[in-house]
């Protein structure tokens, strides 16, 4: 590690906010790798200030590769340390099947203590795509296929929401070229909504996230009211001819409006760089102009 006079204008150098926007890893994950797992040992400036270079991208890249595939954060060290190749063994589906049943748990028993500290401890330690795919898609799965009128799943969206908000809230006042309102139509799935924002907050854009369901005609009437971000609006099922028509002309009157889910993709609308069925195409249309406008 280098002496505590390292000079934070060496262009070889930048700060955490820059590793983060490039790795798209959010900060507080960053501080957790270092502290608690010991994976980044950043320079520092005379005030403490950390530093980081090419070669920290290169390690994060690394661990993501290596979280990506089930390794646990505690069995990435060693890898990184002799290069040795990588034998792939149960701890890794072990590790987040134990996160799904304990999750699944305190959602049943709708203990908000229990639900926070698993949130809150679970996306410090691993990036929102990892998280997403091995831990919460399987949870809420499995939530909706429980008889209890939807009581647990909607309990835990909120309770995904009420982080999400606080997360992208403690994001701001960074430098975030672009802003993006996120709006869920009726009867679609929150929660996704919820982590797309917080990929979005993660890629330094500034997100406005609504907290509940819109109409089509209210959703498009807010997008207009904000033109000057972009706005996603996220509809599953399927809309009738007038909606369709609505929504095509929309698109048509607001450059600035995307949208996502079943129900414009299966309506027709002949718009590839703004219309997806999975939130997964918005993200990398959205990164494109936040690229475009940095």
């Amino acid at each position: 590690m280098a002496t505590a006079n390292t000079d934070i204008n060496d262009i070889n150098l930048f700060p955490i906010g820059e590793l983060s926007s490039r790795t798209q890893v959010h900060t507080v994950t960053l501080r957790a790798w270092e502290r608690r797992y010991g994976l980044l040992k950043p320079q520092r400036t005379a005030k403490g200030h950390r530093l980081y270079s090419e070669a920290d991208v290169a390690t994060i890249e690394r661990v993501l590769s290596l979280v990506a595939r089930g390794v646990p954060l505690g069995k990435v060290k060693p890898l990184l340390e002799d290069g040795t190749s990588l034998a792939i063994d149960n701890d890794g589906q072990d590790l987040w099947q134990d996160l799904i049943n304990s999750l699944l748990e305190a959602i049943c028993s709708y203990s908000v203590t229990k639900v926070e500290h698993l949130i809150h401890q679970t996306l410090a330690n691993y990036p929102v795509p990892v998280c997403s795919e091995r831990w919460l898609e399987p949870v809420f799965a499995e939530l909706a296929l429980r008889k209890d009128h939807g009581a647990a799943l909607s309990f835990a969206e909120s309770e995904l929401m009420r982080y999400a908000c606080l997360r992208i809230k403690t994001g701001g006042g960074q430098n975030k070229p672009a802003a993006v309102n996120l709006i869920a139509g009726k009867q679609t799935p929150m929660w996704r909504l919820v982590l797309l924002a917080l990929q979005l907050n993660d890629a330094k854009f500034s997100v406005c996230l609504l907290n509940r369901p819109f109409t089509l005609a209210a959703g498009i009437e807010l997008a207009l009211q904000w033109a000057d971000n972009f706005t996603l609006f996220y509809q599953d099922g399927v809309w009738d001819q007038q909606e369709q028509t609505k929504a095509k002309l929309a698109l048509v009157e607001n450059e600035r409006l995307l949208m996502c889910g079943t129900a414009p993709g299966l309506a027709n609308i002949n718009d590839q760089e703004r219309v997806f069925t999975e939130l997964t195409g918005c993200l990398h249309s959205l990164s494109k102009h936040n690229v475009s406008n940095s």
